[in-house]
């Protein structure tokens, strides 16, 4: 994409390129810093590890479901996991408007301005004090969540299935509605990682309680939450233990299984008749207290999915905290992630149609970049905002 508007720049007419190039390319050095920034953490031992593990969670839930989707969608970028000053984890959608989240906060001028209101690839930024704690990391499963109906256009199957299999009340209903997309990417997440999401996300709600940090109008509250994730779990053949439910049972609490049931029940049209579970579920279930055990004995798991190895290190520090920090369980499953993955290109796209599709979106961004209607308006002063908050928060 940049190339091609740097090639554009070369095919401007002498006298257009001395007056507007040196505009385009500093505005677009600043689209580029946003990515670039990204991108070279991972050169840096101490991040690059921890990228590559969050990178290939959303990979392993984002690839099937694009691949079992219509031909039309299956050429899509997966998301870009990031390290952020955010105190909560967050996803921010394709084609979103990211200028606030420049470092700047602005574009230099009205031309770099709209040219910043197209994210060309979906981010999942996590907190910098994630670290190195695994269980913390589980948060990428439910963001992944939100790019997945955005991206692969589920939300209208996802509210038709809500409004005519659950028998809600209308009120009851309309609440469900604007939960809708929490409440998908907390069946994804427990669907992909089992028990674990469950004590991550309980973890991560009584963490948020503790800094006196309200429950949000955009999601369930913490307890539907919770019970929409049991609702979700996989069927084991063994007991397993969770977390305790926060407040007092109420009549609201039979309202997640039949959420779940509405959006687990079938496969969906839009990903060729298939199902979630089919598409993302927990490999083997019943075999991960085992796998704990493996770990706390120093030894590794003997799986090859990564939701199941970070599954089960989180469960491993859920058991015993301390047996898992002298035992370098985390360090040890972000090695056995990295181990798992693919050398070379994951994804070609035959035909060539990817090169084409770039080159196509760097013609627009060169034309946003350099439309004349606006090339004499007024400069955009520099500013320090807060990044934007992106369409989605997770507590």
């Amino acid at each position: 994409m940049l190339t091609t508007v740097l090639d554009r720049i070369d095919l401007m007419p002498p006298d257009e390129r001395a007056l507007r190039a040196a505009d385009i390319v500093l505005d677009l050095h600043h689209l580029w810093d946003f990515f670039r920034s990204k991108l070279l953490i991972r050169q840096v031992p101490r991040y690059g590890g921890l990228l590559e593990v969050t990178d290939e969670l959303a990979w392993s839930l984002y690839e099937p479901v694009m691949l079992a989707a219509a031909p039309q969608s299956r050429l899509r970028e997966p998301p870009l996991t990031f390290p952020s000053r955010q105190p909560v984890p967050f996803a921010t959608a394709r084609g979103s408007d990211f200028e606030d989240m420049l470092s700047h906060g602005k574009q230099r001028t009205l031309d770099g301005r709209r040219a910043s209101k197209y994210l060309p690839v979906p981010l999942i930024s996590l907190p910098w004090s994630s670290g190195r704690h695994l269980p913390s990391l589980l948060a990428v499963a439910h963001e992944t969540a939100h790019h997945i109906e955005d991206d692969f256009g589920l939300t209208p199957s996802l509210l038709a299935r809500l409004r005519s299999v659950t028998g809600m009340e209308a009120d009851r209903l309309l609440l469900w509605e604007r939960w809708l997309g929490e409440a998908f990417a907390d069946i994804c997440a427990t669907v992909a990682c089992g028990p674990a999401y469950v004590w991550a996300l309980a973890d991560a709600l009584r963490t948020a309680e503790e800094h006196h940090a309200g429950e949000s109008a955009d999601y369930p509250p913490n307890r539907l939450r919770l019970l929409i994730c049991h609702a979700a779990l996989p069927s084991l053949q063994e007991p397993y233990s969770l977390p305790p439910l926060p407040g007092h049972q109420e009549p609201a609490d039979t309202e997640p299984d039949a959420v779940v049931r509405a959006l687990l029940s079938d496969g969906m049209r839009e990903l060729g008749g298939k199902g979630l579970r089919e598409l993302i579920g927990l490999r083997r279930p019943a075999d991960i207290p085992e796998e704990v055990a493996r770990l706390r004995n120093a030894l590794r798991t003997r799986r090859r999915d990564v939701p199941g190895i970070l599954a089960t290190a989180t469960l491993a520090f859920v058991a015993d905290p301390s047996a898992y920090e002298a035992a370098g369980i985390g360090e040890r499953c972000m090695n056995e992630v990295i181990g798992l993955r693919q050398k070379g290109k994951r994804h070609t796209v035959s035909g060539g149609h990817g090169g084409s599709r770039d080159s196509r979106a760097g013609d627009a961004l060169f034309e946003l970049l350099h439309d004349r209607a606006e090339a004499s308006g007024p400069r955009v002063p520099p500013a320090r905002t807060a990044p934007g908050s992106g369409r989605y928060h997770s507590a």
